[in-house]
């Protein structure tokens, strides 16, 4: 997972729509599973990504052509978590019927207010998962990049391979309690990571 492609951000800066499709199919399950960490409510978590994403549109031409947009997309989204648990916590509505209590509500508050979405962090994530990919076994590191950011499911990777789905899933478990391990001081910004 290096670094997400520059030239589709400088095109996206310029206005390419087809541009913005690729960067919202990209991130949008990425940030859907970062926000819904903290929002417990589904219809809530995908109207705030929207919203994301929104912005993203509207403010493309303050946006420089080297923008780490992973960690412009990650803060914005994060912020936009924190201003609707404030908005929530203010109104004492606390996720009605959604299970988030008092206590939950000021943990996952407090969580994302010390959530570090810099470019710096960023940049460091991509060198973890790089360096931890290049520490797998060939076949678990090609399992797990069909998986994970191709998209692929495991009946076609096993098919592609010519294994059986049970290796493929037995690998993709490898890969993970590795990445638990590498990953596990950034969780919350690689969540997508853990979702199958």
């Amino acid at each position: 997972m290096s670094g997400f492609n520059n030239e589709i951000v400088k095109q996206f800066i310029k206005g390419d729509e087809a541009s913005f499709k690729v960067i919202f199919n990209f991130f949008y399950p990425r940030l859907y599973y970062f926000v819904r960490e903290y929002i417990p409510n589904d219809d809530l978590a995908e109207n705030m990504v929207q919203d994301t994403f929104l912005t993203l549109w509207n403010k493309r031409n303050d946006l420089k052509e080297d923008t780490n947009i992973n960690a412009w997309l990650y803060t914005v989204a994060r912020n936009n978590c924190l201003k609707k648990l404030r908005d929530e916590k203010s109104q004492k509505n606390v996720f009605a019927h959604n299970h988030l209590n008092e206590l939950e509500l000021e943990m996952n508050m407090e969580a994302l207010s010390v959530l570090d979405t810099s470019d710096l962090t960023f940049t460091e994530i991509e060198r973890i998962i790089e360096n931890t990919l290049a520490g797998l076994t060939p076949q678990c590191r090609i399992i797990f990049e069909l998986s994970r950011f191709e998209n692929k499911k495991n009946k076609e990777i096993a098919e592609q391979l010519e294994i059986s789905v049970k290796a493929v899933e037995g690998q993709i478990t490898k890969a993970l309690k590795v990445f638990k391990t590498t990953l596990k001081d950034y969780l919350p910004l690689v969540s997508y990571l853990f979702i199958g």
